[in-house]
């Protein structure tokens, strides 16, 4: 499958862009973006999140955000890499977009991050229930991602020096990306 055929769910996008969770859930609220449920975001929708982010400071209104996606889906449903002037506000605003940088920004961290998880995850039902596991291995993927939460990576790789700094920073996109779902375990 073509990188730009991929759909992500909201909490995937958050991860791989850095974008607030909370920030994807309300543009896919107000409608920017046609999608189903439970909502699945195209690639093209990964490529406004990334170029809107710079653009925060403009805060532009959910009109102005709805042209700017707009924009950016006609731009690269046309295969053209650049879009110029994009206005962002009622008050005229605009911006000059690199849409070809956005566009490889966005599928390199994709393509990563698809590759890392193909190579080093693995699930096996007899091997922590299930969780996801560091192949060869019984860590989970989810605790090197709440670790990397609260502690640095160097005393993450101090206790795990079989992992390395791409794996700590993974773990965490995976840990923010695919939250474990169920009631909290009790604690005893």
């Amino acid at each position: 499958m073509a990188i730009r055929d991929v759909t992500v769910t909201p909490a995937e996008a958050s991860a791989l862009l850095g974008v607030p969770e909370k920030r994807v859930r309300k543009d896919i609220e107000h409608g920017l973006f046609d999608v189903s449920s439970p909502p699945r975001l195209p690639f093209d929708a990964l490529v406004y999140f990334l170029a809107s982010r710079e653009l925060d400071e403009l805060e532009p209104s959910v009109e102005g955000r709805r042209r700017l996606y707009g924009r950016i889906r006609t731009a690269l449903s046309s295969k053209t890499e650049t879009a110029r002037d994009i206005p962002l506000s009622e008050s005229g605003s605009a911006v000059w977009l690199d849409l070809g940088e956005v566009v490889k920004v966005v599928s390199d961290r994709l393509d990563s991050f698809e590759r890392w998880k193909s190579s080093k995850v693995t699930t096996d039902p007899k091997i922590l229930g299930g969780e996801p596991v560091f192949r060869g291995t019984r860590l989970s993927v989810r605790h090197i991602g709440q670790l990397a939460d609260r502690e640095t990576v160097a005393a993450i790789l101090e206790d795990y020096h079989y992992l390395s700094e791409a794996d700590v920073a993974f773990a965490r996109r995976y840990h923010l990306a695919y939250p474990r779902v169920g009631r909290p375990r009790e604690s005893s």
